[in-house]
């Protein structure tokens, strides 16, 4: 009896009878028998896509992209515990600064799409 089910799966599962079922229903096209149209498209965009880098997330916060090229990004010593600094001291910590280049080298591999 098991033998009979295995013989009568094979057939069911057969890959000729299913080309032949595959031409008589669908027109001929470049494609092949046992793909559909949609899953085939799907597999090409897959195929083709490129893999996306992903933008290091304390970089970005901490940094920006100027279009020359360069990372402006602003100085530290200006968030709390400023009452006992002179003031001259406390502007030039709001001034902003730019990274060195071997800083920017380094961002660019942190910030792809920068």
């Amino acid at each position: 009896m098991a033998s009979f089910i295995r013989s009568t799966m094979a057939l069911a599962w057969s890959p000729l009878k299913s080309t032949v079922f595959a031409a008589v229903s669908r027109p001929a096209t470049s494609l092949p028998a046992t793909a559909s149209p949609a899953t085939s498209v799907l597999c090409n965009a897959v195929r083709h896509m490129s893999y996306k880098l992903k933008t290091n997330s304390a970089a970005k916060k901490r940094f920006v992209a100027l279009p020359s090229g360069k990372f402006k990004h602003w100085r530290s010593g200006k968030r709390h515990l400023n009452t006992g600094m002179d003031r001259g001291r406390l502007n030039s910590a709001g001034i902003a600064s730019y990274a060195t280049a071997r800083q920017s080298k380094h961002l660019r591999r942190l910030m792809p799409y920068a």
